[in-house]
């Protein structure tokens, strides 16, 4: 392949280990990347094959370590959901302002113990909730300090005890 910044020369490919630093967290290496170099001009270019399932792969080792999540890592789990700053707020009920908290490398606020289970549930469970918004809007809007009683019937459906479709 010729090099697409200088047309010159063909680039060297090389498996390498690289810091993944486009991630936002500072600590992600990969092992074994197919890099591209040209030896004119230096450009460079990298080969990150399934980067979605890469991206899985972070998310799920950052929900199951046991040490709080830093302000990167926040970050990052936010974006791996696919929300703004502004769709974390409105689905966390907290301003954007204390999103930016969170996530800020300098006086940063820790994420409460709660929220933070929560968000490291989402990711868990690959939950992008896109239609949550509307159940939990409707959930915080409402008045009655009642709750109401869910009805459930079974008519002869389980079997081993579990629930059988009728």
């Amino acid at each position: 392949m010729k090099c697409t910044e200088c047309r010159q020369a063909e680039m060297d490919i090389n498996k390498e280990t690289i810091r993944y630093e486009e991630c936002g967290l500072p600590n992600v290496i990969l092992k074994g990347v197919e890099v591209k170099r040209c030896p004119e001009c230096g450009n460079t270019l990298v080969s990150i094959p399934a980067l979605s399932g890469l991206h899985k792969t972070i998310a799920t080792h950052l929900v199951q370590q046991p040490e709080r999540l830093t302000t990167a890592e926040i970050r990052f789990l936010r974006k791996y959901l696919g929300w703004s700053k502004t769709d974390f707020a409105r689905k966390f009920h907290v301003r954007p302002e204390q999103v930016s908290r969170w996530e800020s490398d300098h006086k940063a606020v820790p994420m409460n113990k709660q929220s933070e289970l929560l968000l490291r549930s989402l990711v868990a469970m690959g939950n992008k909730i896109e239609h949550y918004d509307d159940k939990i809007d409707k959930l915080s809007l409402e008045q009655s300090e009642t709750p109401s009683m869910l009805s459930m019937f079974f008519d002869r459906c389980w079997h081993d005890g579990l629930v059988a479709a009728c």
